[in-house]
């Protein structure tokens, strides 16, 4: 069976050309042809076709770059503007290959010479500029689609499904323009957080259909509310939070009182016998400058929100201007609390890592402390941040400073800096890695993630530990043998680095039992083609029985102290 043509016959053809001879012999060659047939019509000034083009299709334009009113280039760019979406053929006197090209680059087809065009040349060329200039068209066509589906799901992404306010992703975006806003311009930045009362009551009483509806109706009444440079975001269950640019502490009280207002005015039908009012708890605080991430917002703003529900609810708390509170002095235990959310008082320390063979120093793993003698190491502070729900901040303010320490390394040594699995997950991959010193490549970093920290299914941390390495930023598995190593989150997460703890070296010289153990670590770290690196070396003998089994790379009280 004979394969169907895709040029349909009967082409329009129109020809821009003042050469009498020349479009003759053109016009007799395309009239022999009849499958398909071209029916020509010719113009012989650039002002005559831009007239027509406004006012007719064509399949197909054969263009004479000099013409009576026009010359060059321009002739076709003029064309070209007018008749887009038509395939363009380019005939001309002049032999160039430099204007061949340029025309060529700016949307033209093709480009013929007079003198060297025959029949069977230019039938082809005709028919291939139609075919390629369709095929075209139905390309950009489709990528344009892709653009805009893209784009909406991009949208997606940024917002929560049920009050299409932003989520926490897209807060995150919004807040990072605002920074930048303010390091270039000054000004101040207020954050408004916003907690519907009782609203579990409402739910387990009438239902999640009747709290979704409450949400609704909330995020509409905080939309009506805020001006149209305001940020808002639901972040979860009924949290709302406000980014209020340019905003004194007045304007903003001025606002959640308006808005507190608006909530408790609301009432809800339920049913023809009954109707349900809502109010909502506010804190107000401006965003200090330290301030990079939603769980930093959330952590200077959740105390006056606290405030506000533990002195009756439906009530704004706010930072007064001085940066105090207003209401009682908080206990020791918030002062603490407090001292963490600030993050200013975060060091580090680094403690070399060798190369076993012959002790040289290969990189550093930067340890968090704070300036607080009583609760200045990690055990102490984390646990206290887990305590009042500021983990992913504090640990966020550990990796700043780790950074900040790490800067000052030479260029090609490895940096190793502990980051929580909550933390990864949290926060978003470009947000931690845009922190990372500029010094030095990413690709000099290592991010340690302790084994004994994942909790539940592993595969949670498979798709920033991908994004990590596509910036070259290597992944250490921690503490690896502190428990039950899970061999499920050893394989899944594919670690480039293995970092064997304490319990698999510590008197291993003299124990059997821990050397069994270490070889079977040490066969999986094989399998998997990761780096082992042994910690808590803290005598020779254990160091030289490391160096027999194969371990390269080791840290310790023995080869070097935190300094």
């Amino acid at each position: 069976m004979e394969q169907e043509k895709f040029i349909q016959p009967g082409l329009r053809v129109l020809l821009i050309e003042d050469d009498q001879e020349f479009a003759d012999v053109l016009s007799m060659r395309l009239d022999q042809e009849k499958n398909p047939s071209f029916e020509v019509t010719r113009l012989t000034t650039l002002k005559q076709a831009l007239e027509a083009l406004g006012q007719n299709s064509w399949d197909l334009i054969l263009l004479d770059l000099m013409l009576p009113d026009s010359s060059g280039i321009e002739t076709f760019a003029n064309v070209h503007a007018k008749a887009r979406h038509t395939p363009v053929v380019i005939v001309s006197g002049l032999d160039s290959d430099s204007l061949a090209i340029d025309a060529v680059r700016k949307g033209a087809e093709d480009y013929l010479v007079k003198g060297e065009i025959d029949s069977r040349l230019l039938l082809r060329v005709l028919h291939h500029a139609i075919d390629r200039h369709r095929i075209k068209e139905k390309l950009a066509s489709v990528t344009g689609r892709l653009h805009e589906t893209n784009r909406r799901l991009e949208k997606m992404a940024l917002l929560d499904p049920l009050t299409e306010l932003y989520n926490r992703r897209g807060l995150q975006q919004v807040l990072k323009r605002e920074i930048q806003l303010i390091a270039r311009e000054g000004g101040n930045l207020m954050v408004l957080l916003l907690d519907l009362d009782d609203l579990k009551k409402i739910n387990d009483s009438l239902g999640h259909p009747v709290g979704d509806i409450l949400l609704k109706e909330t995020a509409r009444k905080i939309r009506d509310s805020v001006r149209g440079s305001d940020h808002v975001a639901r972040i979860g269950g009924d949290e709302f939070i406000l980014l209020l640019p340019k905003t004194s502490v007045k304007e903003g009280l001025q606002l959640a009182e308006r808005l507190r207002s608006s909530i408790a005015n609301t009432t809800i039908t339920v049913s023809e016998k009954r109707t349900i009012k809502i109010t909502a708890s506010f804190g107000l605080v401006s965003v200090p400058d330290h301030v990079t991430s939603v769980d930093e917002l959330l952590a200077v703003s959740d105390p006056f929100l606290r405030q506000s529900k533990n002195e009756g609810k439906n009530k704004v708390s706010y930072q007064h201007p001085e940066e105090t509170r207003n209401g009682p002095r908080p206990p020791e235990a918030e002062h603490v609390a407090e001292l963490l959310r600030n993050g200013r008082d975060f060091f580090a320390l680094k403690q070399p890592i060798f190369r076993l063979a012959d002790q040289t120093v290969v990189g550093y793993e930067f340890l968090s402390r704070l300036k607080n003698s009583g609760i200045h190491m990690p055990d102490v502070f984390f646990r206290i941040a887990m305590e009042n729900n500021i983990l992913t901040l504090v640990d966020h303010h550990c990796f700043r400073s780790c950074v900040a320490a790490a800067a000052t390394l030479p260029p090609k040594i490895r940096r190793h800096i502990n980051l929580f699995p909550t933390t990864i997950i949290a926060l978003a991959t470009e947000e931690l890695v845009e922190k990372l010193a500029t010094t030095c490549p990413a690709e000099n970093y290592c991010f340690e993630i302790s084994e004994q920290q994942i909790l539940g299914d592993p595969s949670h941390l498979i798709g920033p530990v991908e994004q990590f390495r596509r910036y070259g930023i290597s992944i250490a598995i921690d503490d690896v043998g502190f428990g039950n190593t899970c061999l499920e989150g050893l394989i899944l997460l594919e670690p480039d680095v293995i970092k064997l703890d304490k319990k698999y070296v510590r008197g291993i010289a003299q124990d059997i039992h821990i050397e069994r153990s270490l070889r079977r670590t040490l066969k999986v770290a094989e399998d998997l083609n990761a780096e082992v690196i042994a910690e808590g070396i803290e005598t020779e003998e254990d160091l030289e029985r490391l160096k027999e089994l194969g371990v390269k790379y080791g840290q310790g009280f023995y080869l070097g102290m935190p300094a």
